[in-house]
């Protein structure tokens, strides 16, 4: 079934309207998903003009948000990389995702707004995709200091590291979970030592060695069935 973002409860405009009338050739009468407020419904289209297409809800729908909210502390990396990343982390189910400037990071943080713009967008779309009702929030680039600060909030850190650490083995408990992946290079001894300074927990994704995109969605996939939101 077709998706879309409301502009406004009862309305859909804008690009959406768009795809809808000249794409779609959707009409009156038909059904379709319609994404408001950070929910998600049924709904029947009742009028369908250049102005805009107006519906009325049939039935509230699963929003399919995980209990345990994610937020993953990604090591800002190069090319399309953090495309990836934010698109396949919404499908699988993260909270919120920010960028982090690393020591070892390669890319450098550049058109911070113009990025984070992107990166909402392909959020946006992702939601879409696989049906949530939540769109991620994607912030801007912080500084390891920074996003260290930030994760102290979490109830719990987890830190995917090449060193070593506890396996993805116990049931997770906490509802606000952080997730701090590396960048190409990996995380640096200090700021390691830093995280576990600040309660946070090293684990392990197993014998090899993955890319940085490969790692926080492997490590987001483990994280989401230790806290049960995948079963």
């Amino acid at each position: 079934m077709h998706r879309f973002y409301a502009e406004a409860e009862g309305r859909i405009a804008g690009e959406e309207l768009n795809h809808l009338m000249r794409v779609l050739r959707l009409a009156p009468g038909e059904e379709v998903e319609v994404l408001w407020a950070g929910r998600r419904y049924l709904a029947r289209l009742t009028v369908v003009t250049k102005e805009g297409a107006a519906y009325e809800t049939i039935a509230e729908l699963d929003g399919h948000e995980p209990r345990c909210r994610v937020t993953l502390y990604q090591g800002l990396c190069k090319g399309e990389k953090m495309d990836f990343i934010v698109q396949k982390c919404t499908e699988m189910g993260v909270c919120a995702i920010v960028p982090v400037m690393m020591a070892r990071s390669v890319a450098k943080p550049g058109k911070t707004e113009q990025k984070t713009e992107r990166y909402s967008r392909i959020a946006r779309e992702a939601v879409k995709q696989c049906g949530r009702s939540h769109v991620p929030e994607v912030r801007p680039a912080l500084s390891f200091a920074e996003a260290l600060e930030d994760m102290r909030r979490r109830q719990r850190i987890l830190m995917p590291y090449e060193e070593g650490g506890a396996p993805f083995a116990q049931a997770i408990a906490e509802q606000d979970v952080g997730l701090l992946i590396g960048p190409e290079g990996g995380i640096a001894p200090q700021e390691a030592e830093a995280v576990l300074r600040a309660g946070g927990q090293a684990v392990t994704l197993g014998s090899r060695i993955l890319r940085t995109e490969t790692a926080g969605l492997v490590a987001l996939t483990l994280t989401l069935h230790c806290a049960g939101d995948l079963t």
